[in-house]
């Protein structure tokens, strides 16, 4: 793999997601969600004095927020691969000399600094909540750290799911709904799993799956390692699975 032509590559679906004017307005809508949330969140928690509660748990570990995250990453990636179906550019693409692992890493990275991008409003209001609050919050650096890097890991793997959806259909409405329809029954699995009397190993097994409790646990503070085996698994798989999508395609043409 070229680090040159991954970079060039890079560059032109960055530049593709920004003159989008879907970008900007899941842009807006995103931080507006993200504000609106944190308010209330903080508004709640002042009115009725909650302690030993803080305000990244009640975020992250609430219904908002992974609505919130399933519908954006679905939204942000349906274009990469459908819009090159429907212009006709896909083919241009792979008849280049560059390999489908490139193309594949390069549309991933840049939607995963686009959904980087999305989330930097609750790093900097929390930030500047904390830093010039003249409350005392007793909070360690990994109950701060710990959720934001879950953040990245969760977006990592739903990103990835959302360019394969999107690499199954020209249509970007259609590729939508797959990569949620996709996201929404991988998150709910846990949850359906866990609610039979599974045992012991079966509890172990929806602790390793199940994203609210790893969610849970970084705002705990405590480093877990299995959701980041579990996700870079996940992200990595996915993105074989639209590699071999892309192949297919090439021999087909």
């Amino acid at each position: 793999m070229s680090p040159t032509t991954l970079w060039t590559l890079y560059k032109r679906e960055i530049r593709g997601i920004f003159v989008s004017p879907t970008a900007y307005i899941v842009l807006f809508g995103c931080a507006l969600a993200i504000g609106a949330c944190l308010s209330v969140f903080l508004q709640v928690m002042l009115e009725n004095n909650i302690r030993g509660y803080s305000l990244i748990t009640a975020f992250f570990c609430n219904f908002p927020f992974w609505i919130l995250v399933m519908v954006q990453t679905p939204l942000i990636a349906m274009r990469v691969f459908s819009e090159e179906y429907k212009l006709g550019t896909i083919e241009m693409l792979l008849t280049a000399p560059v390999r489908e692992w490139e193309v594949v890493l390069a549309k991933f990275l840049a939607v995963l600094s686009f959904y980087i991008v999305l989330w930097l409003p609750v790093a900097l209001d929390i930030s500047y909540l904390y830093t010039f609050s003249n409350q005392k919050f007793d909070l360690s650096t990994g109950m701060v750290l710990l959720p934001l890097m879950m953040v990245l890991l969760l977006g990592a793997f739903y990103v990835a799911v959302g360019i394969f959806a999107s690499a199954l259909t020209s249509n970007q409405i259609v590729a939508a709904i797959l990569g949620f329809a996709f996201i929404f029954i991988l998150t709910l699995c846990a949850g359906v799993i866990g609610s039979f009397n599974i045992g012991e190993h079966g509890r172990e097994f929806v602790a390793y799956i199940s994203s609210t409790q790893h969610m849970e646990t970084a705002c705990r503070g405590l480093f877990d390692s299995r959701p980041l085996v579990f996700y870079t698994t996940g992200t990595v798989f996915f993105l074989f699975l639209t590699q071999r999508v892309l192949e297919a395609r090439r021999l087909r043409s």
